[in-house]
Parts: structure tokens; sequence; C-alpha cells
């Protein structure tokens, strides 16, 4: 219990936060293999089979890599959580234009209704049964995304799974670390 209330302050202390962290020009593949690597165990242990797909040569990305393995953490894990055992994970990253790294989360769990989504990224909004969940998950992803000056998208159908898309600036040549 009081391991809970811990990361229930952490979180709001990471929802609060408004210093700007420390940004790098990051391979996106890097981001997928360092985040994986902290969810292994859970990984193993849900029954769901995750695949990922990092290719080699993307363009970098400007980010901090602390807070994009949160970002990432929060949706693999949310996503464990709704996939039952059997199902799959996909972990995507791929190159979009020449201004964005597109992430995609897709998991073939029991997905959301419309009225859900309308509401995922609010603070304290939870689906998950009393003492399960803070409902400050996707409201703390969502301002990571859009302090990295990116955006974040769901589609979800009931019964259909759900995809995240998580679109953080490419790194520009040239630009400050």
């Amino acid at each position: 219990q009081a391991e809970r209330a811990g990361d229930i302050v952490k979180n709001l202390l990471d929802f609060s936060r408004t210093e700007r962290p420390a940004f790098s020009a990051l391979p996106p593949g890097e981001v997928v293999r360092s985040t994986l690597a902290l969810l292994r165990n859970q990984i193993m242990l849900s029954g769901v089979s995750l695949e990922s797909d990092a290719p080699e040569g993307l363009p970098a990305l400007r980010g901090n890599l602390r807070n994009l393995q949160q970002v990432f953490m929060n949706l693999l894990l949310n996503a464990m959580q709704a996939t039952p055992p059997g199902g799959r994970i996909r972990f995507s990253v791929a190159a979009e234009g020449r201004e964005y790294v597109r992430f995609e989360v897709r998991d073939t769990g029991k997905g959301m209704e419309p009225e859900t989504l309308q509401h995922i990224f609010e603070p304290f909004y939870t689906t998950k049964e009393v003492g399960r969940g803070t409902g400050l998950g996707l409201a703390v992803t969502y301002a990571i995304v859009k302090r990295h000056g990116g955006r974040i998208e769901v589609q979800s159908e009931p019964g259909q799974g759900s995809v995240f898309f998580v679109h953080i600036p490419q790194a520009q040549p040239g630009s400050e670390p």
C-alpha cells in the first residue's frame, strides 16, 4: 500500500513538473530497446506476446530518454493489462516524413468505447477497478509528449483492441543537443 502511495506521489510530481528536461538526439531504436528491457519481466509474466519493430537507420528524434521510456512503459503496461493471455502487442517505430518519428503501440485487447476515448488523457480518469490505477498514467504520458513538441493519438473499438500513435519531432541537423 505504501509503495502504491509512493507511485501516486511520483506520478503527481511528474504530472505537475514544468521544467524542461535535457533533450538530446536519440536513435528511435534505442528508445524501443531500452523500454522493452525495463519491462522484460512483466512481459514474460503477462502471457501476452510482444513484437517490436525498430529498423536501423531511422532519423534521430529530439528528446529525453528517461521521459520517453516513461511514455512507452505507460502505454505498454496499459496494453498488457487490456490484453488477455494469448493476445498480442506490437511496438514499432518509423520515420514520418522529415519532421516526426512515429511510435506505435498496438494491442489485441478489449478496446475502448467512444465515451472512454474522450476522457483517457484527463488526470484521474481511469477504467480500472479501485486500487488498480490512479488515472494519471495517460495524463502524464500526454504531458510528456506535449513537452517534447509531439502529439499522441489513439484509435480503438470495443473488442478490436487499441493503437496509440506517438509522434515525436526529429532532431534537426545542426541543432543544439
